[in-house]
């Protein structure tokens, strides 16, 4: 008799470690899908039209919801930022490119300019820490995005590369004027 009241309670046990485990994975789960969310700010990622003729859409984040952080600090731990080719926009014969955050990230990241022509980079929504001061280190401008805008008149560009980073130079782009 006793060895069958051992076994109930082997028994009861494994159910108790049973229960245990589906607990814990049950919460475990939820706070790393939402705790993976809130680092890359996926939940702001939404597609838009492409403009006339480029063929793809354009990711463009939502200006709205928590602040983002630089995610080539917080998880690729220093690797260098996705290419994300953007699009110029010609507005008032001045060349406008306009960079979102997105996962993180500035997106678009990379593009093309014609050198001699007014350029203004408009960078939109909500970042805190580094990513929230973007920065163009060859041209020493520097700016804010906690009131969700950041505007960079950078004026005629001579033909070269010129890059902008966070604030500790990890997320980057660049714009090439030919």
């Amino acid at each position: 008799m006793r060895r069958g009241q051992e076994r109930g309670a082997g028994g009861q046990s494994y159910l108790r470690d049973v229960i245990l485990l589906v607990v814990v994975v049950a919460v475990a789960v939820p706070a790393i899908v939402l705790g993976t969310r809130a680092l890359t700010g996926d939940g702001d990622l939404k597609m838009v039209a492409s403009p006339a003729g480029s063929g793809s859409p354009v990711a463009a984040a939502s200006p709205m919801g928590a602040p983002q952080s630089c995610t080539s600090c917080w998880v690729d731990k220093g690797a260098p930022s996705p290419d994300f080719p953007g699009q110029t926009t010609l507005v008032d014969g001045v060349q406008v490119l306009n960079v979102g955050l997105v996962g993180g990230y500035y997106r678009p990241n990379r593009f093309t300019v014609q050198a001699g022509v007014p350029v203004k980079v408009v960078f939109t929504g909500y970042a805190q820490d580094c990513l929230g001061q973007p920065e163009f280190p060859e041209l020493g401008l520097k700016g804010d995005m906690t009131s969700g805008q950041a505007v960079f008149p950078l004026g005629e560009l001579e033909p070269g590369t010129y890059e902008f980073t966070c604030s500790m130079g990890v997320n980057e782009g660049e714009i090439t004027a030919e």
